[in-house]
């Protein structure tokens, strides 16, 4: 008997799978199921995949994004994964996952920067929720944000607007020789437009480590965005620590940046959660047994 996991964001699924004993017996990363990115299709493709050469679970447990913000994204979640799964589940917000995992009931603030951002909070005042309003007006500090901010500074150095930045090498990453082919490039996609940019993020802080102003720029910004959305709901929820995750802070630049924001404002600052799919694989194994 077998228990899974899925940890969802926007760019990959990670599923773990553990056992009766809580012993891990497979791990799988694979593409995002984010429902907007994806369709109720999509999302149906990541689970089939995620089940193949394994037995039937008893229980999943997954976190996925978006999920319990729009009514019409909750009804088309759990559709395909009724018509996926062949045993009881558990959905819930990625981000609420991944504070369980974090703080367990305890209280603090959780910020998660990937290829979206959001924070999640809950302490003496009540619990809530801050930013996570998507590409199209929200996902401050993400990799989609640096990424879109960086093509921005890019093209205002390419005009003379701005001085000049290594940034105007972004192109080279999808073999275009420049923004306006890549600007085809992107549009030409709609769907992989979101992880195509977000995935520009690495080559900024590249830039970045190596000295360049604009990619600096770009970083400081998404630093002080990520510790806005802490400060802002820790002072909401009477929250007295955060904690943090997400690929964007794999970036020193901005990892630093956000820290010192925060210790600076008096809120004290623990690192990552565990691997939030085993927790959730582990949650999985709790429920089924009743515990």
């Amino acid at each position: 008997m077998i228990f899974l996991g899925a940890d969802g964001g926007g760019t990959k699924t990670r599923f773990v799978a553990v056992d009766e004993a809580g012993k891990v017996v497979a791990e799988r990363v694979l593409g995002t199921a984010y429902l907007p990115a994806v369709g109720r299709e999509g999302v149906e493709a990541v689970f089939r995949e995620a089940l193949k050469g394994l037995p039937p679970p008893a229980y999943v447990v997954a976190g996925l994004g978006g999920y319990g913000e729009v009514a019409a994204w909750d009804r088309a979640y759990r559709e395909a994964l009724e018509g996926v799964l062949p045993c009881p589940f558990l959905l819930q917000n990625d981000v609420a996952l991944a504070f369980e995992a974090a703080f367990g009931e305890g209280e603090g603030v959780l910020v998660v920067a990937g290829t979206g951002s959001m924070a999640y909070g809950r302490g003496p005042l009540g619990e809530g929720r801050a930013g996570g309003y998507g590409p199209l007006f929200g996902d401050e500090g993400s990799a989609y944000w640096i990424g879109l901010r960086a093509l921005n500074r890019a093209s205002r150095a390419e005009d003379g607007r701005a001085p000049p930045t290594g940034l105007l090498r972004l192109p080279q990453r999808f073999g275009q020789g420049d923004l306006l082919g890549l600007l085809a490039f992107l549009e030409a996609e709609p769907r992989a437009l979101r992880s195509r940019v977000a995935s520009l993020a690495q080559e900024v802080d590249r830039l970045a480590e190596e000295g360049d102003e604009g990619a600096l720029e770009v970083l400081e910004g998404a630093a002080e965005e990520l510790a806005l959305l802490a400060l802002a709901l820790s002072r909401r929820v009477g929250a007295k620590r955060a904690a943090y995750m997400g690929g964007v802070f794999r970036s020193r630049r901005v990892a630093e940046g956000f820290a010192r924001r925060l210790q600076a404002e008096g809120l004290a600052l623990a690192g990552p959660p565990e691997d939030v799919a085993r927790y959730a694989a582990e949650k999985a194994l709790r429920l089924y047994g009743g515990g």
